[in-house]
């Protein structure tokens, strides 16, 4: 066997194996395991043989089993026994924020600013309802408001970073925990 005729044929063979894989197996690698059977099996070969009829015979059956083995691969479940917990999901801090919460922070508003927001925010009245019942402009009401609406966002977001925080720093915490039989 000449090393002409064996560049020959991996030439045949790595063009047929680029052809059959089209990216789904690596063709380099299919066109060297069917060289390399072929060398092994050329001196047991009857003499009229079609080399490049057994190499297509050989590349084709070659790309049919690593489809069928990297098919079989994919269908096998993932083990979900050793599948860490998915992490829990925090609870946003202004969910746990209740009424007495917002009361509280909305005490440390400015008169004039908290009167003004509960009559927006909790009565449901108007800038116009507003103005006329404090005696202020229309536009003042709009500005309180907004001002309150700032304020009370600074306050409750500090008080989110209390809640975020664990449980045992909350000064309430000790008062949840189960107290030892006497």
């Amino acid at each position: 066997m000449t090393t002409s005729t064996i560049r020959e044929h991996f030439e045949f063979v790595r063009d047929l194996a680029r052809g059959l894989a089209r990216g789904r197996v690596d063709h380099e690698e299919l066109a060297q395991d069917a060289i390399e059977r072929w060398l092994r099996a050329v001196p047991a070969l009857p003499p009229a043989t079609n080399h490049q009829a057994w190499l297509t015979t050989v590349i084709k059956n070659l790309f049919v089993d690593r489809l069928r083995r990297r098919d079989a691969r994919a269908e096998h479940p993932a083990d979900c026994a050793h599948l860490p917990d998915p992490e829990r999901e925090v609870t946003p801090w202004w969910l746990e924020l209740g009424t007495v919460d917002v009361d509280r922070e909305l005490a440390k508003l400015p008169s004039d600013q908290r009167a003004t927001f509960r009559s927006f925010a909790f009565e449901g009245k108007s800038y116009e309802d507003i103005a006329a019942e404090q005696g202020i402009a229309k536009a003042t009401v709009g500005t309180r408001i907004l001002r309150a609406r700032l304020r009370l966002k600074q306050l409750l977001e500090a008080r989110g970073a209390e809640l975020s925080r664990p449980r045992e720093h909350h000064a309430y915490h000790r008062l949840l925990e189960p107290r030892p039989a006497a």
